[in-house]
């Protein structure tokens, strides 16, 4: 049996277990709370820098990209900064590629792949690694993958998926569409767009906006990049009386995941831990004199946060960068 003594040194060992437990759990979610606020201090101080355009649509008649630039995805591969984007011609949208050295001097390297004069693809995504960190494409069965949203005479959108050895030569996947508005439900039935594909426990998870009325976040789930199925809790996210404008931006940034996405007149962010419940701000990036800034995609070069999106300015679509130098 026990001691008096013995029997208070394990009472108080018991009391210093929860309050460790209790400072644990409670320094972890003000940790995380640390982290969102210091991110969301960053992105309002990129919000006050003046954006630099980087690509603006080629002044060249017959060029795949002379009337736009948008969806802007930037990796980094082999020493060199590959920007994939989307081209439009006034009747046609196609992928196109550029690459840089810095970050701020792009060169055209061309067109993904080549397609009929009947069919359109837009919005490229490349599995990559979650994190905010540099971005970094993802092998899987020896392959990088790429999602995309394509659009035949006036059929609405269907989301297809692309492999390459190389980042260079890309084939579609023999399984595609891998999804479509047809087997989807009222609110996504008039089309999808803007695929974002990441891997996540074991999952392969294609967030997507579906359009009917109000454009709408959706969700489809994959083992195996063959066989979908789409989430029961979609849609899951809207923004009423705003919309859902250009492809959704999801990263692991600590404990945390991050949305952005643009709204019509600005970028909107959000953040969950489970990638179904979002917590959107109110808040929301604006940049001078740019309308419509949509697509933004995020990551961290040398503790410099960069920030791409696309934008309207006098008339023309382009694709703009900022950057903190801290």
């Amino acid at each position: 049996m026990a001691t008096t003594k013995e029997c208070g040194i394990l009472l108080m060992a018991e009391k210093l277990l929860v309050v460790t437990k209790t400072f644990c759990r409670n320094g972890k979610g003000e940790a995380t709370m640390a982290n969102e606020v210091a991110l969301w201090e960053r992105l309002q101080r990129l919000s006050a820098l003046q954006p630099k355009a980087v690509l603006s649509p080629y002044n060249v008649e017959t060029a795949f990209d002379s009337e736009a630039v948008d969806f802007p995805f930037v990796i980094r591969h082999e020493g060199e900064w590959k920007l994939f984007y989307t081209g439009f011609d006034g009747s046609n949208f196609r992928l196109g590629v550029a690459s840089s050295q810095d970050l701020q001097n792009w060169e055209r390297v061309g067109l993904v792949w080549k397609l009929p004069e009947s069919q359109s693809v837009a919005s490229a995504w490349l599995l990559r690694h979650n994190d905010l960190d540099e971005p970094i494409a993802k092998l899987r069965r020896g392959l990088f993958w790429m999602a995309y949203a394509k659009f035949q005479d006036s059929q609405v959108g269907s989301l297809e998926l692309a492999f390459s050895p190389d980042l260079e030569i890309w084939r579609p996947f023999e399984a595609n569409p891998i999804l479509t508005a047809k087997e989807g439900e009222a609110w996504e039935n008039a089309g999808l767009a803007a695929p974002c594909l990441i891997e996540r426990q074991h999952l392969f998870w294609l967030f997507y906006i579906g359009r009917n009325g109000l454009p709408s976040l959706g969700l489809a789930l994959s083992t195996d990049l063959l066989i979908w199925s789409r989430d029961m809790e979609n849609p899951l996210v809207q923004f009423s009386p705003k919309y859902l404008s250009g492809r959704p931006f999801i990263i692991r940034h600590a404990d945390k995941w991050l949305l952005l996405v643009g709204d019509g007149s600005s970028i909107r962010i959000a953040f969950s831990e489970d990638l179904r419940r979002w917590q959107v701000k109110d808040e929301a990036l604006t940049f001078n004199g740019l309308e419509n800034p949509s697509s933004p995609y995020l990551f961290l070069h040398e503790n410099r946060l960069c920030l791409f999106f696309s934008a309207d300015k006098n008339g023309k679509r382009q694709i703009f960068c900022v950057v903190d130098d801290l």
